[in-house]
């Protein structure tokens, strides 16, 4: 039982820091399906790494770049819906940030149909007293 303690006090966040940080991992979806690659890139930081089965994209450039492609082999009308999302704190000092999460991609339409389930592990950064995300794997 001691070590389950410690991890926990290891891996704790101040509830402000989930908070802000779910919010910036729910306005990335939010942006991938209004299809809005300046409000998605704006969310990264400036060398952040985006990689999976699309590829590694590296910089703020190569995601603006490599998003469009991508959604676009997703058809017009899905849904990017984030579920499940853990997030733990990365070092001692509170300035990283690590979320994993399930990532369903929707097609509407009647039924909506499931088009691809992957999982998402991002790591974020505190930058300027924001934080942002500084890598985003794909796995299907």
């Amino acid at each position: 039982m001691v070590a389950a303690q410690s991890k926990m006090t290891i891996s704790s966040l101040a509830t402000a820091d989930r908070l802000d940080i779910l919010e910036v991992l729910t306005r990335a979806e939010t942006a991938a399906t209004a299809r809005d690659a300046d409000a998605y890139v704006e969310l990264f930081t400036d060398d952040a790494v985006l990689d999976g089965a699309q590829g590694v994209h590296r910089g703020r450039e190569a995601l603006h770049q490599a998003v469009g492609p991508i959604w676009a082999g997703e058809g017009s009308a899905t849904f990017h819906l984030l579920l499940n999302a853990v997030i733990d704190r990365a070092n001692a000092d509170c300035d990283e940030a690590m979320a994993t999460s399930v990532l369903l991609i929707v097609q509407q339409g009647t039924p909506p149909q499931v088009l691809h389930v992957s999982e998402i592990t991002q790591q974020l950064k505190r930058v300027d007293g924001y934080w942002k995300i500084a890598r985003r794997s794909v796995k299907a």
